[in-house]
Order: C-alpha cells, then structure tokens, then sequence
C-alpha cells in the first residue's frame, strides 16, 4: 500500500520498510518536518492493528503541525508476521517491542532534519501504550511528552473472579505447550457480520468503523485473527513488570493518560491501580467513550482532541 491508500489523508507521506537488528522487516510510514513543524509525533497502533485504521487521526496531527511517524508494530499488518500462520498474533517476549521501537527512533525518527531542535512526543493506544511504556522505562532521555489512550493494563474479562479463572487457564494452557495456538476465541477470519458485531467494544461512529471493512477487503494482509496463548503469556508477563515496585519511578517526563468510560477491552481499573500515584502521570476518563476513543464519535473525539491540544501545545 501507498499513501494514496490511506483513506481521509490530507498529505502526502512516504512507506518504508525497516529492518530490525534480528532480521524481522517493519512497515513504517512518515511524514517528516518542514519549516512549519511544532513537534515530531511517534505513533505507536494497538493490538492487531495498522496505520491506515488511524488515517483521520494522522491527518488531524498533520493539521495541527506535527510531524509524524508511525509503524506497523512486529506481526501486524504489513510488518513481518511471526508464524506461518500470519492470522496468528504471536509475540515470544514484549521485550521485543520496546526493542523495536527504540531501535525506530533511534535510526528514523531522529533523523528527521529538525529531530535536534523540536520536541518528541509518544501518541500511542492499547497495547501500543503499554510498549511506551516498556520504552520510556528501558531507554529514557529522548521523547518529551506522551498521551497515551486506554493503554493495555489488563484485559476487562468480565470481573475479577472471571479474570482469575481465564488467566489461569491461559497460563496453564501455555505451560501444556499450546503457545504458538489460537486462543479460546481466536483465529476467525474476517467476516463483516462479526466485525459489525464487535462495534459495540470499540466505537459509537458505524462510519468510521465501516471504513475497517473496506480496508481489509481492499488488502486482505492487513487482518490478523487474533492471540496465540504465547502472546497473552508473555502479555501478562509484560504487565507483571510493569506493576514491579518503582518500575514507573524511571519514568520522569509528563505523561497523559486518558480512559475509555465505556472500555469493555482493556480493565481501566487495573490502569488506575497501576499508574496512579506518579506526579507526572496524569489519568483523565472521557465519559461514555468506547475503547478506540481515536476514532469515535465527534463528541468524544473532540474531548480527547481538546485534552490532547492542551497537553502538548
């Protein structure tokens, strides 16, 4: 895909591929500085997710001056898929993705002609907030600022009796060796009839989210079916370092987090628990929003907008 794929795109950016230090190849997207340029923004997308998905909100960023990259994260959308099966979504350590990242910024983002000179800020959601902050923690020191929305905490399985069995059951099932296997209610292929269905967990605008299906029928690569037992171990692993005793005290710039009122995807209990408690880390709600608050409604997305206006201007 080229840019000229990306559906409500106001600029013209550049595709690229990068490959990592283990040889796994990265689709990244940019749209550098130009004189006009405020800040650099590095996108960071959620679980099973692409940079098109996130069109409108890019061209909103570029809109208001930003410079922006982003990044399909390792086995999503068109970056390399790490089993054979690429409807698996699969990761062995979370270790990986902070890896990633920094290995991004450190050879792209950085060289953009004003990287030196303007500020760089971390915009990231679900999951792709918790790799920020995996990243902020392990390689401190180069971005600004990062607002982060519904970052992967913990996931809302139905209460914390709930929560208990199923991750137990996930964990017994990896140690069995089923790792590399669909979990329980994974690996559907595509199908617009569950894909309307899932609307309900992650947006109120059925435009918006009409435009996914038109997307993955457009370039069918870019679907993936769901987590193998493997990526919600190390998941939970990844959560579990997270929460360690002054694990977040290496985190010294601001950071903002906002939660989904509505977010039947990830527990925003488990984000307050977590993350409260910290100077720099502020927690805001948006009432009544659904789990990709990027792209809901108007009247949601105009509050995030006005929360993310203030916090980096």
């Amino acid at each position: 895909m080229t840019w000229k794929d990306f559906p409500n795109l106001n600029r013209e950016g550049q595709i690229d591929f990068l490959t990592m230090q283990d040889g796994t190849r990265l689709r990244t997207a940019s749209w550098p500085s130009d004189d006009d340029s405020r800040a650099i923004i590095v996108l960071v997308n959620g679980h099973r997710e692409y940079m098109e998905k996130y069109s409108e909100f890019i061209s909103d960023l570029l809109g208001r001056n930003f410079a922006v990259y982003a990044l399909d994260n390792r086995g999503q959308g068109l970056s390399e898929r790490l089993l054979p099966n690429r409807n698996k979504s699969h990761a062995e350590n979370f270790d990986l993705f902070s890896n990633d990242l920094n290995e991004y910024i450190s050879r792209t983002v950085m060289a953009d002609p004003k990287a030196k000179e303007l500020p760089v800020y971390l915009v990231a959601h679900s999951m792709g907030g918790h790799i920020c902050l995996r990243y902020l923690h392990d390689f401190p020191g180069t971005v600004d600022k990062a607002f982060l929305m519904a970052p992967m905490m913990g996931f809302n399985l139905g209460g914390s009796m709930m929560n208990k069995i199923l991750t137990t059951m996930i964990l017994f099932t990896d140690w069995l060796g089923f790792h590399k296997e669909f979990a329980y209610g994974q690996g559907m292929g595509f199908s617009k009839t569950r894909h309307l269905i899932k609307k309900r967990l992650l947006t109120h605008d059925i435009t918006r989210y009409g435009e996914e299906a038109e997307l993955i029928a457009a370039k069918p690569d870019l679907y993936v079916g769901g987590a193998t037992f493997g990526w919600l171990k190390t998941a939970l692993d990844s959560i579990e370092k997270i929460k360690q005793p002054k694990y977040l005290d290496n985190i010294s710039i601001p950071v903002l987090i906002v939660l989904a009122g509505a977010d039947q995807v990830v527990d925003s209990q488990a984000i307050r628990d977590i993350l409260s408690g910290h100077e720099n880390i502020e927690l805001i709600t948006i009432e009544g929003a659904r789990h990709e608050i990027y792209r809901e409604s108007d009247q949601y997305r105009y509050q995030l907008w006005q929360k993310m206006d203030n916090f980096l201007k």
